[in-house]
């Protein structure tokens, strides 16, 4: 499978996983419709563009590929017509959430990689595309961020997503194998944390 298809993949399945959460989180806070709208846009959104801002290599992909805003336009409708039911299942959101964390974390990655920059730059840019979208929907609900809170492991997650992927990268993985790699690691230490109320330390 082509590299470009597969990255197309792995950032669409976040975008639309990402977007549906904070689709969802305009539902509890009674947002009207242009609420949804908006909160989904940043949430999938955010993060990649942010990376692609950074790397300033050509246009955000978000406003030139014709598949990212209407997988944003389709979260938003789940939520607004069928958001009761999907916020019932706590369980799948949450791991969906972690899924999507990691996605977000390896296609941030691979973007960069395909770039040219060098190790440091990777992992700095697949932390903020995976956690950039909520860093701003949180600021736009007049909450602190999430990942700056006392919490269970989400930036953490996200960076060791992102390390895994590098060296899957440096050990010559395939693309699908590096992908699979990554997102297993940050999926599964976001599920761990939340399991087992793994924390950072906060100094006191």
């Amino acid at each position: 499978m082509p590299a470009e298809t597969i990255f197309t993949a792995v950032d669409l399945i976040g975008v639309f996983v990402g977007a549906l959460t904070g689709a969802l989180v305009a539902r509890r806070f009674r947002y009207d419709v242009a609420g949804h709208w908006g909160l989904a846009l940043v949430s999938g959104l955010g993060g990649g563009m942010i990376r692609d801002v950074l790397i300033q290599d050509g246009p955000p992909r978000a406003l030139v590929d014709p598949l990212y805003l209407p997988m944003v336009l389709i979260a938003a409708t789940c939520s607004v017509f069928f958001g009761r039911r999907v916020d019932q299942l706590k369980g799948p959101i949450l791991v969906a959430d972690a899924i999507a964390l990691g996605d977000f974390a390896v296609a941030g990655c691979l973007r960069s990689i395909d770039s040219g920059l060098g190790v440091w730059p990777v992992v700095l840019l697949g932390v903020i595309t995976a956690v950039g979208g909520g860093v701003i929907r949180d600021m736009m609900t007049g909450r602190p961020p999430v990942i700056f809170q006392e919490s269970t492991l989400y930036a953490t997650a996200a960076l060791a997503a992102s390390i895994a992927v590098v060296i899957a990268h440096a050990l010559g993985s395939p693309r699908l194998v590096t992908f699979v790699v990554g997102l297993a690691v940050g999926a599964l230490l976001r599920l761990g944390s939340v399991r087992y109320n793994w924390r950072l330390w906060v100094p006191r």
